[in-house]
């Protein structure tokens, strides 16, 4: 399905008008294209969205369900909309996105210290293709992007694209696993494990599934999540990867896999014209020096990177 916001939109209104004709009105649109855009958005779902009748419109049990959604979506982007758009031209902050990198409250922090004078905001987005939109659309005026694999990372040229580190991904177990004890895990002893694997977008799950099989075996993933995994891995429920910096917790410990079979490169972007760019420059040296200090005080890591093993 490549349903896209505005479909929702005109499905909302369609359904709180109770007819075409009404929901055409509303919508400042001819009556008869209203109806061809419904018939589109019926052809990208796959099925009737809408019963109609001489009395109007009735939803049918699946233009229910994508109502449903659409009642739950449309808000959170209007929520996306009042917190960025309309600070578009202000300069009374620094509005930094992010998703998944373990590096953003040191980030963060460096932000605070290079420009104490401006009010730091974030906002997390796991797709990394969003981030450099809302950069380029000047919805954030910073973003810190996670990539997942050897992946890269296309922006525009108006765009400033500093890489920070290209570092190796760590598997998490629990502390009672049978290989918790190993200095290092071979992913193909993993074979049978139950996998926790976030649901981030923009292909970290194909690479991940790419990374599996080039080692003998399909993934098994039984919990798909975006929060809660270390608990998830606590709690004896299976496996996931993580980035090396994360601390051993009680009821987890994070060991490196051999070979270093997926790397995770760590991203700042900006625009060139944007008025602190300048001070953009001076953060990502002070994010490159913030993440030598995470891995310097990280015991596990620190031991792999002694081992002669290298990160970029």
């Amino acid at each position: 399905m490549e349903l896209q916001v505005r479909h929702l939109r005109v499905l909302l209104a369609i359904a709180r008008a109770g007819s075409l004709n009404r929901a055409a009105g509303e919508l400042r649109l001819p009556q008869p294209a209203l109806s061809h855009q419904l018939r589109r958005i019926e052809q990208l779902v796959g099925d009737r969205l809408f019963d109609r009748d001489p009395r109007g419109v009735r939803p049918t049990r699946i233009g229910a369900l994508v109502l449903s959604r659409a009642e739950a979506i449309i808000p959170a982007f209007d929520e996306l909309d009042r917190d960025f758009r309309r600070h578009q031209e202000s300069e009374g902050g620094v509005r930094v996105g992010w998703n998944d990198s373990a590096l953003a409250p040191e980030v963060f922090r460096c932000v605070q210290e290079l420009v104490p004078d401006r009010e730091l905001t974030t906002r997390a987005d796991m797709s990394h293709t969003r981030l450099v939109q809302q950069v380029v659309n000047r919805c954030v005026d910073l973003a810190l992007v996670l990539i997942c694999g050897r992946r890269t990372l296309a922006v525009p040229g108006d765009l400033h694209m500093a890489h920070v580190v290209t570092e190796p991904a760590f598997v998490a177990l629990p502390s009672g696993h049978r290989l918790a004890g190993a200095a290092t895990v071979d992913l193909a002893d993993l074979a049978e494990e139950r996998w926790i694997v976030s649901s981030c977008g923009d292909g970290c799950r194909i690479v991940f599934r790419e990374m599996c099989l080039e080692h003998g075996f399909r993934p098994r993933i039984a919990h798909d999540v975006d929060t809660l995994r270390f608990r998830l891995v606590a709690g004896g429920h299976g496996v996931c990867l993580v980035q090396p910096t994360t601390p051993d917790t009680p009821g987890m410990v994070i060991r490196p896999l051999a070979g270093t079979p997926m790397t995770v490169q760590h991203i700042l972007l900006w625009r060139t014209d944007h008025p602190l760019a300048d001070r953009f420059g001076e953060l990502h040296a002070a994010a490159v020096r913030a993440y030598q200090r995470l891995a310097e005080d990280n015991a596990v890591y620190r031991r792999w990177l002694a081992a002669d093993n290298r990160v970029a």
